[in-house]
Order: structure tokens, then sequence, then C-alpha cells
């Protein structure tokens, strides 16, 4: 991100660019049905955004068993050293391939592994998992102790996307609005920072800040014009109007 973007994010991110609105906007009657369809589209998002947290826990543990099953049939060798000559053996029929291992069921909440006893992975995973298995209140605890334990962690931008998220879709908007803001402010380099920028345009116009939500979407299309946010961002705009 460049140092324009930056400091714009910043300016916006902290309410600069418009003062603070006073009151809620009151709805046209003309905007029910626009409304009605604008919560069924977040309902969907909000199931492809579970999808998507199964799809990234399932990855894991698909790959997680392969790279352990790698390192230990083929250790690594120490730098020059020559591979050994295996003698050529007669061929033999070939055993076969052991059996998969079966997949372990989702453990409920109260066995699930807590946040902040293990690594930095297994905390994040855990927290996933409440996530995935929709449970939000146990989501947003998890995320925010890990936040606490890995606080300098890679993924503490992910953590921070994810607990607000988990505020946004449980209806808190003044929490997830905080929680969007703190990513822009402390992870301006974000990849997650195109949707929190989106979210934060949604929750402007539920708490009925119209000019400040358009406000953030715009400059959402205008510094990440070819992201799947910005075209979504378009598409509110025009329900804004």
């Amino acid at each position: 991100m460049t140092p324009h973007r930056a400091s714009w994010l910043i300016m916006l991110l902290l309410g600069s660019g418009l003062p603070p609105s006073i009151g809620y906007a009151q709805n046209p009657p003309g905007q029910a049905l626009t409304l009605e369809l604008l919560q069924r589209i977040e309902r969907l998002e909000a199931e492809v955004r579970q999808i998507r947290g199964e799809l990234e826990i399932q990855r894991y543990q698909f790959e997680k068993p392969q790279q352990e099953r790698a390192a230990t049939e083929y250790p690594a060798s120490p730098p020059g050293a020559v591979a050994p000559v295996t003698p050529i053996q007669p061929l033999t029929a070939s055993a076969p391939p052991p059996p998969l291992p079966e997949r372990t069921p989702a453990t409920p909440s109260s066995s699930a592994p807590q946040v902040g006893d293990g690594t930095e992975q297994m905390d994040f995973d855990a927290a996933l998992v409440e996530w995935r298995e929709g449970r939000y209140p146990a989501a947003i605890r998890a995320w925010q102790r890990f936040l606490n334990s890995h606080p300098n962690s890679p993924r503490a931008g992910d953590a921070q996307y994810w607990l607000g998220e988990a505020y946004y879709v449980s209806r808190d908007y003044n929490a997830a609005k905080e929680a969007f803001i703190n990513l822009g402010l402390n992870d301006p380099q974000s990849t997650r920072l195109p949707d929190a920028l989106l979210k934060l345009g949604y929750i402007y116009g539920e708490l009925g800040d119209i000019p400040r939500a358009r406000e953030v979407l715009q400059k959402l299309i205008q510094v990440y014009p070819n992201s799947q946010a910005a075209s979504l961002a378009e598409r509110r705009l025009q329900s804004l109007r």
C-alpha cells in the first residue's frame, strides 16, 4: 500500500472525512423491498463466508498429514550428500495401499481445544472451528483470546477480520465497526482490507449514517477497483441512492 493510500485510510477510519451524523435516516416507503432483498443477500454472504471457513479448515486437515508423512518418509539430506544406490530387487506383487484414516467428526464446543492452550496454528484453528459451527459468541471469545495470546502473529490480521465478521453476523454493528477499523489501523497492508471496508460501508448503512456509508464504499471502489469487494460496493451504492 502506498503512503497516500495509507494516509487516506487512516483519515477515513478515524472519521475525519465527514462530520459525525446526527440521528438515524428514515427509510422511504419505496425502499422496503430493496432492504428485504439486501438482507437476503447478506444472509447468503454469511453462508458463503461459513463455507469458505469450512474449506480452509478441510484444506489444512488434508495437507497437514501429507506434509508430516513426507517429512518422515523422505528426510532432507545434508548439503553435498550423495544419495545411496539402492540395489535392484526382483519384481514382486505390490502390497495394497494402506486404508485412508477415518475423519474424526467435529467435537462439541465443550471438548474443543481452548485458544491459548496450544500453538499459534492450533489456537487459530480452534477459533475457526467455532466460527464454522456457527457458534458466534464462542468464536468472538476465541478470536479475542488469539489476538491477546499472539498479538504479533502473521495471522493477527486474519483473526481481527474474522472477529469483525463474527460481530457482524451477530448484528453487534458497533463492535464489528471497531474490529474492522482496528484491522485497518493495525495492519493497513492486510489482504482482508477491501472486505473490511465493504463491511464498514454496510455497517454505516445499517446504523443510518448514509453519507458515511457512501464515502467508504466510493473510496473502496477507488482504491481497490478490481476487487470483488468493489463490485459488491457498487451494488450497495445503487441501493443507497
